[in-house]
């Protein structure tokens, strides 16, 4: 898995007990300072074998792992080229992989966000189910 954004790591530890002792997961942020904060909470514990800490750069994640699912929760709003972003994930996504895209209401239009949906469409991916979570728009992407 890869926790796109990661910030502190508040879904990286959950989703590193979703992929059991056999799985990992990448948490990439662009912020040295969320890294930081994410291995201290993770030193000692299970999951810091699990949990793979990646600093990406402003223009490029720069993972070179497949991953079956990302998650980009509250931070596709604040990349400045989103068809970068979603062509760059076509090489980190495996085939039937799946994206989940949230981002908050208050912050992201319904206009703005339909076009971050095309945008991730003119790269391979395909939207699918819209998860209702709270305060946010979601879709769940499929790659082929």
């Amino acid at each position: 898995m890869l926790d796109l954004g990661c910030g502190p790591g508040f879904f990286s530890v959950d989703m590193a007990g979703m992929v059991g002792k056999s799985g990992r997961v990448i948490a990439v942020d662009l912020q040295d300072g969320m890294l930081h904060k994410l291995r201290d909470k993770i030193r000692g514990t299970e999951f810091e074998e699990r949990i793979i800490l990646h600093k990406c750069e402003k223009d490029r994640i720069g993972v070179s792992l497949k991953v079956d699912f990302s998650l980009a929760f509250y931070m596709v709003h604040e990349v400045p080229d989103k068809q970068l972003l979603f062509d760059e994930m076509t090489s980190i996504i495996k085939p039937d992989g799946k994206v989940l895209i949230v981002e908050p209401v208050f912050h992201v239009s319904k206009k703005s966000f339909e076009e971050t949906v095309r945008k991730a469409q003119t790269a391979g991916f395909v939207p699918g189910e819209k998860p209702k979570l709270f305060f946010s728009q979601s879709v769940i992407m499929s790659f082929k």
